[in-house]
């Protein structure tokens, strides 16, 4: 029998580790503006779901007064807009505003000091809202798809 000498492998070598630490970085710098997209439009989305009951009111209301806008001089929805919070929205800054805008100041969060605006459109020949249009935001990619 031959006697053969085996060489068992240390470890990596340099350049293996500095190949693999060169991936993960092409793979972090990939991920992480997804993912602050990705999370600047989750605290975006709470404009929109936390405001979905003033959007019905604001529609009856609509309905109710052949299509007229002026709800800010409503009180009852100006005080449903003023009692709205959330995580990144503080209670009191919700606003309506002329033509039925609904105004959404975020105090926290990637979108502080942003104010995203939801703006009712209604559907020619009735006096129903047929779409909202969300702005306002400095990335228009932070808009929720629920609004665009």
């Amino acid at each position: 029998m031959q006697n053969m000498k085996r060489t068992a492998q240390q470890g990596f070598t340099l350049i293996e580790l500095m190949i693999v630490v060169a991936i993960i970085g092409i793979l972090a710098a990939i991920a992480l503006p997804a993912y602050q997209n990705y999370t600047a439009r989750a605290q975006a989305s709470e404009a929109l779901s936390s405001t979905a009951g003033l959007r019905a009111d604001i529609a009856v209301y609509v309905s109710e007064n052949n299509g007229a806008l002026n709800v800010e001089t409503d009180p009852a929805i100006v005080a449903v807009a003023g009692g709205l919070n959330g995580k990144y929205i503080s209670n009191g800054n919700v606003d309506v505003l002329a033509g039925g805008v609904i105004s959404v100041p975020f105090d926290a969060g990637v979108l502080d000091t942003q104010t995203m605006t939801l703006t009712p459109t209604i559907e020619a020949g009735t006096s129903q809202i047929s779409t909202w249009t969300c702005a306002g935001l400095a990335n228009q990619a932070h808009i929720p798809s629920g609004c665009q």
